[in-house]
């Protein structure tokens, strides 16, 4: 997808199991180049990031996609003052710095939008220089991720000294977040995801979690007919409660649903050089109607069995599902996969149930 943009002064006034698809424009990026980040999984076009930013004085949330290397869309919404900005900006690189060469506002603004459109125009090159300046490693990781890179700035709009935490699992500029020296956000990871072409209303429209409604329940029976199934070799546990739709599909009821699948990596186009580090990316995403709550995010387990767990707001319900994935690398660039999505109000209800299954 080729995006054309006004070149204009810049001094305007301004789920179970995830398969690969065609992306919102060209192919992948390679990852930014801070040392202390190598390794981690390249960003594809139309992936995208969103922050709460706590510098507002009303609530604002603010994102970024990335289409290319030289094309960024990006938005700052306040729902409450009904303030929405959304941009797409060309830009280049020039010795590790990100400079813009046109701009194109795509949301109707005003006077009032002027200060969202400066900020966004300020902030979209500093993230790109922030992060390949990072370079201060943390260790308080699960042994399965790398360890957090953090950066110190002094920036008198954020409050002044602020640390700067990135996670290789996050795509984009892979901040995770801002916090003050006393440790209260100033940016703080809402949403990740990725957007396939066509679907860039599912960014640029973006809103806010609602409260959660409560999802379907279930009562567990004290007394049930174990029934171990085999599916690629893998043993579940199930019980007569569960419904055999598929030869590797289970559903219990409308409270969840297990699936088992052997999946090729190389060609759903997953790079393997930090295998769980590019699992819980994908499966961490959001989708156009099922969005990852981030701090939600576990990830236990070895290198022979990666357990990601997740919770997904649904949007046709307005629920939120717990997802679980148990990954398993074979040979020959394979990896097997159980994928368990229940309702979170089930899964908290009976949570030693679910996490016996597997």
């Amino acid at each position: 997808m080729k995006l054309a943009l006004k070149c204009v002064p810049l001094c305007l006034l301004t789920v179970l199991l995830l398969a690969a698809g065609n992306s919102a424009a060209g192919e992948t990026k390679a990852a930014l180049g801070s040392v202390a980040l190598e390794g981690t999984p390249a960003t594809r076009s139309g992936d995208y990031v969103v922050y709460r930013d706590y510098t507002w004085e009303k609530a604002t949330w603010i994102g970024f996609l990335y289409y290319d290397d030289s094309t960024y869309g990006a938005f700052l919404v306040t729902p409450e003052s009904g303030s929405k900005v959304s941009l797409l900006f060309r830009v280049e690189t020039v010795e590790g710095q990100m400079i813009l060469t046109g701009q194109n506002i795509i949301s109707k603004i005003t006077q009032d939008d002027v200060m969202a459109v400066n900020y966004l125009m300020t902030l979209l090159p500093d993230m790109y220089a922030w992060r390949l300046s990072a370079g201060t490693v943390k260790t308080d990781r699960p042994p399965l991720l790398p360890p957090l890179v953090s950066k110190v700035l002094v920036k008198p709009e954020f409050g002044g000294e602020v640390v700067l935490n990135y996670a290789s699992e996050v795509p984009v500029f892979n901040m995770q977040d801002m916090v003050s020296s006393a440790g209260k956000p100033v940016l703080s990871l809402a949403r990740m995801g990725h957007i396939q072409a066509g679907e860039e209303e599912s960014f640029f429209g973006f809103v806010p979690v609602p409260e959660l409604k409560e999802g379907a329940a279930l009562s567990v029976p004290s007394s049930r007919k174990s029934e171990v199934k085999t599916v690629d070799g893998v043993k579940v546990n199930l019980d007569d409660q569960w419904t055999m739709v598929a030869d590797n599909t289970f559903f219990l009821g409308d409270a969840a649903a297990l699936i088992v699948d052997t999946i090729d990596l190389t060609e759903q186009k997953i790079d393997q050089k930090n295998l769980p580090v590019s699992l819980v990316r994908l499966f961490s995403l959001s989708s156009k109607s099922s969005w990852a709550l981030p701090p939600s995010l576990s990830v236990t387990g070895t290198a022979k069995k990666i357990r990601i767990a997740n919770t997904f707001y649904d949007m046709t319900t307005g629920a939120a599902n717990r997802d679980i994935k148990l990954c398993m690398p074979l040979a020959k660039g394979k990896c097997t996969i159980i994928s368990l999505s229940v309702s979170e109000t089930a899964y908290r209800a009976n949570k030693a149930y679910f996490d016996s299954l597997f």
